[in-house]
């Protein structure tokens, strides 16, 4: 298989994203949410989510999304700022086949030249495949909050994993904007390089 086109989502983007995030959603504890967002809601995460931080999609050859991965606020307060939220979500047909490895190299890759310094990914326990995945970047387990959530009749645990982006221990700098990242021909040139 050709390495996937790595870009930056854009709201057109939303039904295709939509079509992934659905049965996550509907068929599993993975996500939290109890009702697939509509694509007009998915069009407005991905705008909010720009303004701050990265939502990058995986193409095959004819352009079709296979997967997306993006950074996330973690919290309002500004104090938050430099830590960020990971989530990666993979077409299951494209599942098995490195889109996910692609995106989160990239992922991780942006969201360390925007300057921020910790990444944390929530993972719905049980989940080997995504325990895994992420240890393999390098992730480690920070604490597990026990019955986070209720969905599908049970109580679901939920596994926090970090990773430093960056050991300074200085003041950090303003985060660099997403519209910069991506003007930068160095970056674009990360995103056009497979993993």
């Amino acid at each position: 298989m050709t390495s996937p086109r790595l870009r930056l989502a854009i709201p057109e983007d939303a039904e295709a994203l939509r079509a992934i995030y659905a049965p996550v959603v509907r068929d599993t504890a993975i996500s939290f949410e109890y009702e697939v967002p509509e694509r007009v809601e998915i069009a407005r995460r991905v705008q909010a989510t720009l303004t701050r931080a990265p939502w990058l999609v995986a193409c095959d050859a004819s352009g079709r999304v296979l997967g997306y991965a993006y950074g996330g606020r973690y919290r309002e307060r500004v104090a938050y700022d430099w830590l960020v939220e990971t989530s990666v979500y993979i077409a299951a047909e494209a599942r098995g086949r490195g889109v996910g490895r692609q995106l989160y190299v990239a992922l991780l890759a942006a969201l360390t030249q925007q300057g921020h310094r910790r990444a944390i990914a929530g993972v719905t326990l049980p989940n080997e495949a995504s325990v895994a995945f992420h240890t393999s970047f390098g992730f480690e387990a920070c604490g597990v909050v026990q019955r986070a959530g209720w969905k599908h009749g049970a109580w679901h645990d939920v596994g926090f994993y970090e990773r430093a982006l960056s050991d300074e221990l200085g003041a950090p700098e303003p985060l660099r904007s997403t519209d910069d990242l991506f003007a930068d021909p160095d970056f674009q040139a990360l995103l056009d390089t497979p993993s």
